[in-house]
């Protein structure tokens, strides 16, 4: 908690289901697909299309930041394995290119 938040704010947005309508295209402003719990289930990402790759809220593990951005990293994992991305950090370490004061491990 910081107790002077609204202070030390500089811009403020507020989202509803009618921010998601409009700006992501959702259906009354809905979260994630309509799937029947034990009847359908979240896709995975891969797509049959050799290269592309589905990643978000409609597809497995789901909704939530925590389920999207596990998505999001089994997929870079499954294209580049850990080490490639432990390389290429230390490559950008060694250039300074990565953000100042900021442990990256």
């Amino acid at each position: 908690v910081i107790p002077d938040v609204r202070e030390r704010t500089l811009v403020e947005l507020v989202g509803t289901p009618l921010t998601h309508e409009r700006f992501l295209n959702r259906h009354r402003g809905t979260y994630g697909p309509a799937y029947r719990a034990g009847r359908e289930s979240y896709p995975p990402p891969a797509t049959p299309l050799e290269g592309l790759w589905c990643v978000g809220d409609g597809s497995f593990p789901g909704i939530g930041v925590p389920a999207v951005a596990g998505n999001g990293a089994g997929v870079a994992n499954t294209l580049a394995p850990v080490e490639k991305h432990e390389a290429l950090l230390e490559r950008l370490r060694a250039d300074n290119l990565l953000v100042p004061d900021r442990d990256w491990k």
